[in-house]
């Protein structure tokens, strides 16, 4: 995918941080971000907390449209950047193809937009290679942030996280990051570090693959055979979740008996700015193992409103 040139990037405790950093390294006070919508809740609460307001843009089958992202720029001149996972489209999972991709590069270059890159899950792609994120194919002059973790990688409890840059932004986002956390984690750094060197995080990435393939596959049978056409979902080609769309809706009333019986979802509103909700659910299996899933669906089949 990407070659980080030592110079230019920065480590962070977690995506979280560097998203954080990255609006306030190019983005002032009062300023707007373009968001996806349905998009990542925590990703907005880092910007609001720079100072910056996320401005909803909508997501289809082919991940953030850029038509409506223009719109929104000629709409409202304080949006200055845009933030969008192109890998996996955060709840949908879809793919941004290459057309949508060079169509995104060419207006951020021609419109002086900021790009923002979450490539949030880049090792979990189960057919075929990872699709190569929008930084190994931007032009050099355009101003992009590419944000990658390694807490999907190996636990939500390691946060390690690491932006690349051109030179000016990276300086400007030290900058910042010195303001709150000076050194950062030295020891998990060295010994993650050493992982890498060994080959380990490369056998380890390569074994969570495989294991969260079946668990997504299992997922998606399970759904099939117990809930048949109450739900629509296309199957995700990579990732650590399943979009589901309730064909019958009143999904706040699905979350609420399912939440009842012992499990959480997350319904479509969870990802809204404003917008209407979509009638959906982020299904995330990767910490359940396979009784877990079995019990997952059957909850969510008792618990599905009739009618």
């Amino acid at each position: 995918g990407v070659v980080a040139d030592p110079g230019r990037l920065l480590i962070a405790r977690g995506s979280q941080m560097a998203l954080y950093l990255a609006a306030r390294a190019t983005l002032a006070p009062g300023a707007a971000v373009a968001v996806e919508e349905p998009g990542y809740p925590l990703a907005w609460a880092a910007f609001r907390a720079a100072g910056v307001e996320p401005r909803g843009v909508p997501v289809d089958a082919g991940g953030l449209s850029v038509v409506a992202l223009e719109a929104a720029l000629d709409a409202d001149p304080r949006i200055g950047a845009v933030c969008v996972t192109p890998h996996h489209q955060y709840p949908t999972t879809v793919t941004m193809g290459a057309a949508r991709r060079l169509q995104l590069l060419d207006l951020a270059q021609r419109r002086g937009l900021v790009v923002i890159e979450d490539d949030y899950d880049h090792d979990y792609r189960f057919e075929g290679r990872p699709v190569l994120p929008l930084a190994a194919r931007a032009p050099e002059d355009l101003a992009l942030i590419y944000v990658g973790s390694l807490s999907k990688l190996l636990s939500p409890g390691i946060r390690l996280g690491y932006a690349l840059a051109p030179e000016p932004l990276l300086s400007r986002m030290a900058e910042a990051r010195a303001a709150i956390d000076r050194q950062g984690d030295a020891p998990l750094e060295a010994a993650l570090a050493e992982m890498i060197r060994d080959g380990d995080l490369g056998r380890h990435a390569r074994k969570a693959r495989r294991i969260y393939r079946a668990r997504r596959d299992l997922l998606a049978g399970a759904l099939a055979e117990r809930l048949g056409e109450r739900v629509v979902f296309d199957l995700p080609a990579g990732g650590l979740a399943l979009w589901m769309r309730s064909a019958q809706g009143r999904a706040d009333l699905w979350a609420m008996r399912a939440g009842q019986a012992g499990l959480a979802l997350l319904p479509g509103a969870r990802f809204m700015l404003g917008a209407p909700a979509p009638q959906a659910f982020r299904l995330g299996y990767a910490a359940l193992d396979a009784a877990q899933i079995v019990r997952a669906v059957e909850i969510l089949a008792q618990s599905c409103p009739q009618g």
